[in-house]
């Protein structure tokens, strides 16, 4: 009698509605929902994540292959001397590491790397585009199509590797024949220059010690970061190689490897220190490609993904779930631009009393908590590995506020992004400025 009483209630009290009332209602707790399923999904990542963190072992190996790094560079002169000075001072068997720069610059850069290239003949390499053609891909297939060896290492131009990563990566890739790439975990150099570098900071730590490896640990689509990989060149050829027809070129290349059945393999405890960009106008910029690319990534691969006899329905939905990362933006665009009348249509004693009674409170309320504790449980996991049991760093989970700050910042621009990737409408590839900023004692945390 008591489910049917609460079911006349709710009729009654529905009833009393406006067709535009209750269609806010219905509205209002879709958009709850489906922001709550993200958040969901961050949790269930969580706890996958946890079950990850004991990496494998490396095969040994009785001699290290030939590697040859790629630097693409476009208009980077404040970073280029510290990236090919740091790949210089990789420890590897002397004619064995090669180094090829791919240089679109027109701001003394290319003379830069020359200056490298003359006084290291025997180990580097500069290749000068005339045109930015493709540009990231573009530049990388290139390199690739000057490249002997199997074997293939990429930096972005703000990194700075450390000596020994190349001998505590390459061994990995030899796990399986069809391990196609094995990806190191990227940290920063300049967490502590603003709350925006300090919030990043958190979102790179949580990505990393969180979505990454559990992702691995799964057996779950990846996201080749687009630095810090090394892979076999052959891989890369075999589907295509590298394509400029979406800005996320690592993402789209991560996908059509996995889709034909390659592997990877995740080092969360190997790092490559990067430079975190410390203003807000570029935070925005870098997202909007990011935002745009794992878009036109859900659009072009989207098909395939669904019908893929390689996937099982869960690895088929977390590919859905990683390359539609960024519809929460359009999503929450949404529900902020209904919640004025929302809040309008309905007089305050409706969310006092007669809302309770009605199916949408405990869903609505459900997976509101969800959005609230998902973020708490992602980075409380990451600050607790991270700590090694220093109290002093739990005061990074303040970080998060900085996070949903910049959240907001980008809500507009990132929503835009996300829907030209949809429809696939082109848009050039803007760089994101690097400076040069390091803090001491922050190159590998």
């Amino acid at each position: 009698m008591i489910p049917e009483a609460s079911a006349t209630i709710m009729s009654t009290i529905l009833s009393q509605l406006s067709s535009t009332q209750q269609l806010l209602l219905v509205l209002t707790t879709a958009v709850t929902v489906l922001l709550g399923l993200y958040a969901a999904n961050w949790s269930l990542l969580t706890i996958l994540s946890i079950k990850g963190r004991r990496p494998l072992p490396p095969p040994e190996l009785k001699e290290l292959p030939d590697v040859t790094i790629h630097l693409p560079l476009y208009n980077e002169k404040r970073v280029a001397a510290r990236l090919i000075e740091s790949c210089l001072r990789i420890d590897y068997p002397s004619g064995k590491l090669k180094i090829i720069v791919i240089d679109d610059s027109d701001d003394g850069t290319t003379e830069i790397a020359k200056s490298y290239q003359k006084n290291f003949p025997n180990i580097l390499t500069v290749i000068h585009r005339d045109s930015r053609r493709g540009y990231k891909a573009g530049a990388l297939q290139t390199a690739l199509e000057q490249t002997t060896s199997d074997l293939v290492m990429i930096f972005d131009a703000d990194y700075v590797p450390p000596p020994d990563l190349l001998r505590r990566v390459v061994p990995y890739i030899f796990l399986d024949e069809n391990v196609a790439f094995v990806q190191t975990r990227s940290t920063y150099l300049n967490p502590g220059q603003s709350w925006i570098t300090r919030a990043i900071a958190l979102a790179l730590d949580g990505y990393g010690i969180v979505d990454q490896r559990a992702r691995y640990m799964a057996s779950l689509l990846a996201h080749f970061s687009g630095t810090g990989g090394l892979f076999r060149r052959s891989a890369i050829q075999s589907v295509g190689g590298w394509t400029s027809d979406t800005l996320a070129e690592d993402l789209d290349l991560s996908i059509r490897l996995q889709l034909q059945g390659w592997r990877y393999v995740y080092l969360y405890n190997v790092t490559c220190p990067g430079e975190i960009p410390p203003f807000f106008n570029l935070i925005r910029r870098q997202q909007f490609r990011w935002a745009k690319g794992f878009a036109q990534c859900l659009r072009k691969h989207g098909r395939s993904i669904v019908g893929s006899g390689r996937m099982s329905l869960f690895q088929r939905f977390e590919a859905l779930m990683l390359l539609g990362t960024y519809m929460v933006c359009p999503i929450s665009v949404f529900g902020l631009l209904i919640l004025i009348p929302y809040l309008t249509l309905f007089p305050l004693s409706f969310f006092l009393n007669g809302y309770w009674q009605t199916i949408f409170a405990p869903i609505a309320s459900a997976f509101s908590a969800l959005i609230y504790a998902s973020p708490l449980l992602l980075y409380g996991t990451t600050v607790t590995e991270l700590s090694s049991g220093r109290l002093k760093e739990y005061r990074r989970l303040t970080d998060i506020l900085g996070l949903a700050l910049l959240g907001l910042g980008t809500l507009l621009t990132n929503s835009k992004a996300s829907i030209e990737g949809i429809v696939m409408k082109p848009s050039p590839y803007e760089r994101t400025a690097k400076y040069g900023i390091a803090e001491r004692g922050d190159q590998n945390v």
